[in-house]
C-alpha cells in the first residue's frame, strides 16, 4: 500500500516520536528540512507564507520562532492554543531549531514581488 504524500506529510509527527533520539536524517539536509516544513503550508502558506488570518512563519526571526515552538511543545502551551501543541509533539529540539532556522531564512515577501514582477 502506498500512502499519497498528504498522508505521508500527515504521519511525519507521529514517526518521529517513534524515532530514536539519535539527530534527525535532515539536520544537515537543506532539501530534506523543505519536506518536513512542506506540512506547515497545510495553515500557514506556502514557504510559511499565510494568506489568512494564520501567522507567517516566513522571514520571522529564529530566536522567536524557537521560542514559539518550544512554548507550543511545553507542558503548559499558551492559553488559546489550537492543534500546534498538538504538531509539535512529535518533534524534538533539533527538529523544532532546524525548522525556526529554516523559516527565518525565507523572506517574507516573495522575490518576484519585492521587486515588483
Amino acid at each position: 500500500m502506498s500512502l499519497s504524500l498528504v498522508g505521508r506529510l500527515l504521519i511525519a509527527p507521529a514517526l518521529l516520536a517513534a524515532s530514536s533520539a539519535a539527530a534527525p536524517a535532515w539536520a544537515s539536509s537543506t532539501l530534506d528540512i523543505k519536506t518536513v516544513a512542506s506540512s506547515c503550508a497545510n495553515c500557514h502558506g506556502p514557504d510559511g507564507r499565510s494568506t489568512t488570518l494564520i501567522p507567517s512563519l516566513a522571514g520571522r526571526p529564529e530566536a522567536t520562532l524557537l521560542e514559539q515552538l518550544r512554548s507550543f511543545a511545553s507542558d503548559t502551551p499558551p492559553a488559546g492554543t489550537t492543534i500546534m501543541s498538538r504538531l509539535v509533539k512529535g518533534y524534538q529540539d533539533t527538529d523544532l531549531e532546524a525548522l525556526a532556522r529554516h523559516f527565518s531564512e525565507i523572506p517574507s515577501t516573495p522575490r518576484s514581488v519585492a521587486q515588483g514582477r
